[in-house]
């Protein structure tokens, strides 16, 4: 950060422009994914309660400062500096905004056009510091699991007591999903959603705005300047956590929000299964040794993150802890749904999820072992009598006044 972090400065940000015609879908309408067009500028210690399964066994940035003064060794005073009088001076200045111009498209195209490994495309920017693809077919996983979450949460889009927020940090917004639910719900508010991808639409709320960042890199915004940041499913994603909350809690203002919504990674099987679900075990115990050696920690414990939060100088840090069904074995009508929809989530991401930690798998794993492994766990989530879950938490902390 500069020394001065409320001064105007360059934000290292790539901007996703969002057209705002005049005549357009209305706000509610739903999202259309189109490509963007970018321009480079107290706890509860108590466990989560077992699903019960009766039924189902029944059945903002600143613009760049231009230096219009006069350097040294500048004209002389004889020197016509008449602007209708450098018509004959312009090559070279076409030359060099043309060079802007291709190294712009160059950037900006090789940001969207990503890169392919092992058949699936993975973020350009910052490459290699997500774990998981960005194409068409995680996108849509993406929001199956935001819709399964949406579910276990009551509906609920965040739990801190917000009271009139004004502006907003979604922090790995992913398809942006949840930053333009939060817009709509939060009109007054400006919407800052940053990422690795440029995957998200362009048909949004105008207080929305979309941009390319890595998080784990210096903040640029000003500090003391959000009322609420927000983080979701974020584990595969963050290598330094305290440095991560270190800067949330210095961009945040007093007596504003810090809110994680995380998924742990390391699934489960409740007391009414039937089916162990062995592979299933096995397959979520190889992708955490596999992160772990490459520095991500694929585990998301309430008590350690509450901790890192306290120690960033957050307060009254209050957690809320979910199951979340894979599969639509239980009892209640909702969470049969969420697990319908997670189960959906979990099998069309399985490989996909795989494919980049194969190569840190223990004793050297095949792509063909990968393939039998994946196809047991298959078999095993779709069967009513394994009951396996994703435990999932919420943590809030306010910085204070």
């Amino acid at each position: 950060m500069a020394s001065n972090p409320h001064a105007e400065a360059p934000s290292r940000a790539t901007e996703v422009q969002q057209s705002q015609p005049s005549a357009g879908p209305s706000a509610s309408q739903p999202a259309t994914r189109q490509t963007p067009h970018v321009v480079i500028a107290g706890t509860g210690d108590a466990p989560p309660p077992v699903i019960d399964t009766s039924a189902s066994e029944n059945e903002g940035q600143a613009q760049p400062v231009v230096d219009t003064s006069v350097s040294e060794g500048g004209p002389d005073d004889g020197d016509n500096l008449d602007v209708a009088s450098w018509g004959s001076r312009s090559e070279a200045g076409d030359s060099a905004y043309d060079e802007l111009q291709s190294q712009t498209a160059s950037v900006t195209s090789s940001i969207l056009a990503g890169h392919w490994e092992n058949g699936r495309r993975y973020h350009a920017y910052q490459s290699g510091q997500y774990l998981f693809p960005d194409d068409e077919l995680e996108q849509e996983r993406l929001d199956v699991k935001y819709a399964a979450l949406h579910l276990t949460y009551g509906g609920r889009i965040c739990f801190a007591p917000l009271q009139d927020p004004q502006n907003a940090l979604d922090v790995g917004t992913g398809t942006g999903i949840w930053a333009i639910d939060f817009a709509e719900e939060y009109p007054g508010c400006t919407v800052t959603a940053v990422d690795l991808s440029p995957i998200q639409p362009t048909w949004v709320p105008p207080n929305v705005k979309f941009e390319i960042d890595d998080a784990e890199q210096d903040w640029t915004w000003p500090e003391d300047h959000f009322d609420y940041v927000h983080l979701r499913t974020m584990a595969a994603a963050v290598r330094d956590w305290p440095r991560l909350f270190r800067q949330a809690f210095r961009h945040t203002k007093p007596g504003g929000y810090i809110e994680l919504q995380e998924q742990d990674y390391m699934g489960f099987t409740q007391s009414t299964s039937r089916n162990p679900g062995t592979a299933f075990l096995t397959w979520c115990i190889q992708q955490g040794k596999a992160a772990g050696r490459v520095g991500v920690n694929l585990r998301s414990i309430p008590a350690e993150k509450a901790d890192l939060l306290r120690a960033a100088g957050f307060v009254d840090v209050q957690i809320h802890e979910f199951r979340c069904p894979i599969g639509p074995w239980a009892a209640d009508k909702k969470m049969r749904d969420a697990g319908l929809l997670q189960l959906s989530a979990v099998l069309d991401g399985l490989e996909g999820l795989s494919l980049k930690l194969l190569k840190f798998y223990d004793d050297g794993w095949t792509k063909d072992e990968l393939d039998v492994l994946l196809a047991k766990v298959r078999t095993e989530l779709r069967s009513r009598e394994c009951h396996a879950y994703w435990p999932v938490v919420v943590l809030y902390a306010r910085k204070p006044e």
